[in-house]
């Protein structure tokens, strides 16, 4: 078992953000493997050919882990309350998956390895890389999941929100964590962790984990 997740210098801030979320709610930094984009890039914006390339290296980080053991994906504008981790683990399928309403959330799934979601995480890289434009991670695995029959299990919208189910309609009471997407600047969700008191940006829960320079 493997929990991924990657940054630039842009959003180191917020990955140590979310570590020590995880690490206050007793999930096992041992597990972490954190990859750091060598790069003095600002954090890209939604809807921009950077994010485009950022959002394909993500996926070619999780495929890569895919090849090593089962993986949980944990975006960085993410804070834990509790310590999930057997929760989601109890669920069936090949993915499971945050709940955005919309469509699947790439930001916060567990992968299992199989030649199936390999294959998907795959197509999701190729047609990433041949689309024009600025579509990102989550179009390319919406579309290429259709291809192949792997079973993907929504996790619980009360359970595991995104920003929107969170802040703005204020469902929180079974939260086991919270997605900060839905503003399209990493300054905005880090202001809106600041005012929730959901920040801590120190080294100490980076210090325990894995990381890797990329």
């Amino acid at each position: 078992m493997r929990i991924v997740c990657m940054t630039n210098e842009g959003q180191l801030p917020m990955m140590k953000n979310m570590l020590n979320s995880a690490l206050k709610c007793g999930l096992p930094m041992n597990l972490f493997h954190c990859y750091i984009i060598d790069s003095n890039k600002p954090a890209a914006e939604y809807s921009t050919t950077e994010f485009k390339h950022i959002t394909t290296r993500k996926l070619e980080v999780i495929r890569m882990n895919m090849d090593l053991d089962t993986i949980l994906w944990v975006d960085n504008d993410i804070v834990f309350f509790q310590n999930c981790l057997g929760d989601i683990l109890s669920k069936p399928g090949s993915f499971v998956m945050q709940d955005d309403g919309w469509a699947l959330c790439t930001g916060f799934f567990l992968a299992r390895p199989g030649p199936f979601s390999k294959q998907i995480i795959d197509k999701s890289i190729n047609w990433l890389k041949a689309q024009k434009g600025t579509p990102n991670d989550q179009h390319a695995f919406d579309i290429s999941r259709k291809l192949l029959p792997v079973v993907v299990n929504l996790l619980s919208r009360e359970e595991y929100p995104n920003g929107e189910t969170y802040f703005d309609l204020n469902i929180q009471s079974k939260a086991r964590m919270v997605h900060s997407n839905y503003l399209k600047t990493t300054a905005e969700k880090v202001q809106r962790f600041k005012d929730h008191g959901m920040w801590d940006e120190s080294d100490v829960a980076f210090n325990k984990v894995y990381k890797y320079a990329i």
